[in-house]
């Protein structure tokens, strides 16, 4: 399967469908199925919830590629005029989602890669996502992983603050 980096917390609002527009500076011709696949950063809620990176987190359906116009900047949930200037020089990527999948190590590359490994379904009627991503961490602390075991939550940390690489 065709597979995708993403940036948090982009990848889980693509996964999760309300992002249906991701923002690309470049276009491919392949449509189909595509892993989504957070990038090895994990990002911080405000509220204090940890998005994972290095992991894949579903797989949508890559509809479309098409020069982004204004139109299409509700879909791809920018708000910043910064990044809606930039985006709008790019490409539109129109996806759907087929199914957010339990988050599997991945190391991410840039570019569409493919991915060779076995993706199980998230059991779809359980609401507290990210506690479940969080209830993953143990499954997952004794593989292999390109940044180790998912990490704590950072108190403090705002959204909009990049994390610090040590």
């Amino acid at each position: 399967m065709k597979a995708i980096s993403v940036r948090q917390p982009w990848a889980s609002l693509i996964v999760s469908g309300e992002k249906t527009v991701e923002c690309r500076t470049w276009k491919t011709s392949y449509r189909g199925p595509l892993a989504i696949c957070a990038s090895r950063q994990p990002y911080t809620l405000e509220s204090g919830l940890v998005l994972p990176g290095g992991v894949v987190l579903g797989v949508v359906e890559l509809l479309d590629v098409r020069m982004m116009t204004r139109a299409d900047i509700p879909a791809s949930c920018m708000q910043r005029p910064e990044d809606i200037r930039a985006v709008l020089h790019g490409y539109a990527w129109h996806l759907r989602t087929v199914m957010e999948c339990v988050p599997v190590p991945v190391k991410g590359k840039l570019n569409l890669f493919n991915l060779d490994i076995e993706l199980r379904k998230r059991p779809g009627d359980f609401s507290g996502h990210w506690a479940y991503l969080k209830s993953l961490q143990e499954e997952y602390a004794g593989r292999a992983s390109p940044q180790g075991p998912m990490p704590a939550s950072a108190p403090g940390r705002r959204s909009s603050q990049r994390p610090h690489r040590k």
